[in-house]
């Protein structure tokens, strides 16, 4: 018996697919989380959004992981959890990865604050375009003082939650290093 053919060949072991599927699950996971966080009183209304800083940071420090499908599904996830309108977020999060892909180099011969600065324009833009789809579907502009909190947390939370993936990366990194 010969060993020919595609069933005989070497396995692909380093394959992309397990992460990309990762980051999607933990992105829902963030999305769902947020949907927690909706039921305390203190946020209720404007939750911050972890799953855009989740994404913003694995879209700028491992590009390979992120495709378009997956912003489209955190924000999906994002959308069906807190009744917004179908397809808002995802469409937000799939321009913001758009325009990661755009300004990615940049951002990482930068500083920090250069990227604090950025995160804050795609949040930004995040929330001012659902707020704008919203108010022309709805004809009517919702209270401000909620998007604004919204806003603030989040870009509050950005430094943190950077430190944290970063942390978590290099951890996983050196346990993966050492075996």
């Amino acid at each position: 018996m010969s060993r020919q053919g595609r069933f005989f060949q070497k396995a692909e072991l380093d394959s992309d697919w397990p992460f990309q599927f990762l980051v999607v699950i933990v992105g829902m996971v963030l999305a769902m989380v947020e949907g927690g966080l909706a039921l305390w009183p203190v946020f209720y209304g404007a939750t911050p959004m972890l799953s855009l800083i989740f994404l913003y940071w694995i879209a700028l420090h491992h590009e390979k992981y992120v495709l378009l499908v997956t912003g489209f599904l955190i924000g999906l996830t994002s959308d069906i959890l807190f009744s917004d309108l179908l397809g808002g977020r995802s469409t937000a999060y799939i321009v913001m990865l758009f325009a990661m892909n755009w300004r990615r180099q940049k951002l990482l011969q930068g500083d920090f604050r250069d990227i604090w600065v950025e995160f804050g324009i795609t949040v930004f833009g995040v929330v001012l375009f659902q707020l704008v789809v919203f108010s022309t579907l709805n004809l009517a502009i919702p209270a401000l003082t909620p998007v604004i909190f919204q806003i603030g947390v989040t870009m509050i939370l950005f430094p943190i939650g950077y430190v944290v993936l970063s942390a978590i990366y290099f951890a996983f990194n050196k346990i993966r290093l050492s075996t």
